[in-house]
């Protein structure tokens, strides 16, 4: 008898274990699962949400032309009239036609002139991007990110694509070497180079030749300033300012 209570008692220590042990695994399979369908809401969740976000960055006529706020407040009352005229004008327009890319490009200059910089921004991104290869959203962009956003990245990206797109106009050579000069720490430099390319490109621009000129002599570079006035002369002899600063330069040689 008492063999058998031993082995009766063993049976039901072992049965005991292995119940808890089932109850364990199947505590941690609940667990596994649980964490499986929490995973799986949370990524439903989170793609949901991308989706949202995602939406809300599509730039539609719709939105552009949902609201004009004017946000500079120093404008007078009759100006600000006449901006909200213009705008409603421009807007009957872009309804009748959401193509119109004169008319897309004219509302960004109204964002603008009412201090909506983003708007302007939004404006104007979304006419590069209805024709991407045009010029002159791309250099509006670069415009408004290098001297109002005070974004210079996003300036020297977009004013690069202007020059892409319209390489046959050397004022982008001009903003671009503009904003490296006074908008964009650490690459003032490279307005020299800018210069020196768009006049490679673009020979015998007095437009370029002057303002390089002046740099030289803003800089302290003295010999390659009389070397640029020089040539400034010899395209524009009648230029009195030019003769005086080259004059004032030789001053400095002697």
């Amino acid at each position: 008898m008492v063999i058998v209570s031993c082995i009766l008692f063993l049976w039901r220590s072992i049965y005991n274990e292995n119940l808890k042990l089932r109850n364990i695994m199947l505590s941690k399979k609940s667990i596994i699962i649980a964490a499986g369908l929490f995973i799986l809401l949370a990524s439903l969740g989170g793609a949901l949400v991308y989706k949202n976000y995602r939406d809300s960055l599509v730039l539609t006529p719709a939105k552009l032309l949902a609201s004009f706020e004017i946000k500079n407040q120093s404008l007078t009352p009759e100006v600000a009239q006449l901006f909200q005229q213009r705008f409603e004008e421009t807007e009957g327009r872009l309804k009748g036609n959401p193509d119109s890319f004169n008319d897309w490009l004219y509302l960004g200059v109204l964002k603008k002139g009412i201090g909506d910089y983003e708007g302007a921004r939004d404006v104007w991104t979304y006419a590069g991007q209805i024709r991407p290869q045009s010029s002159t959203p791309f250099a509006n962009l670069a415009d408004l990110y290098a001297y109002f956003l005070n974004d210079p990245q996003q300036a020297e990206a977009n004013i690069n694509k202007a020059i892409t797109n319209g390489s046959n106009d050397y004022n982008y050579y001009l903003a671009k070497a503009d904003i490296y000069r006074y908008k964009f720490p650490g690459k003032e430099s490279l307005y020299e180079s800018t210069m020196l390319e768009a006049i490679q490109k673009f020979p015998d621009t007095p437009n370029l030749i002057a303002p390089l000129a002046g740099y030289y002599r803003d800089t302290g570079q003295t010999d390659k300033a009389i070397e640029w006035y020089e040539k400034l002369l010899k395209l524009t002899p009648d230029n009195q300012a030019a003769k005086d600063d080259l004059a004032e330069l030789r001053k400095k040689t002697q």
